[in-house]
């Protein structure tokens, strides 16, 4: 079984870096969300295209959708 540390762990084995080796460890993070986040946008719109093929979704202008969510 793979051992997973917890948090805590992770930011002791952190703090025992050097100092470039913790700037090159947040590059490296930073670099990975972009990637996730980038990877969440192609899904969702993905998902959408396929609603829209769907007949689940539809596009809006700007002005239809503005005053679809103002109260």
């Amino acid at each position: 079984m793979i051992h997973k540390p917890a948090f805590d762990e992770v930011v002791e084995a952190v703090d025992r870096l050097s100092h470039e080796e913790q700037a090159d460890l947040l590059r490296l993070i930073h670099h990975r969300l972009a990637e996730h986040g980038r990877q969440r946008v192609i899904a969702d719109v993905s998902e959408a295209r396929e609603d829209v093929l769907q007949g689940q979704a539809w596009p809006l202008q700007i002005e239809e959708f503005l005053r679809d969510v103002q109260p």
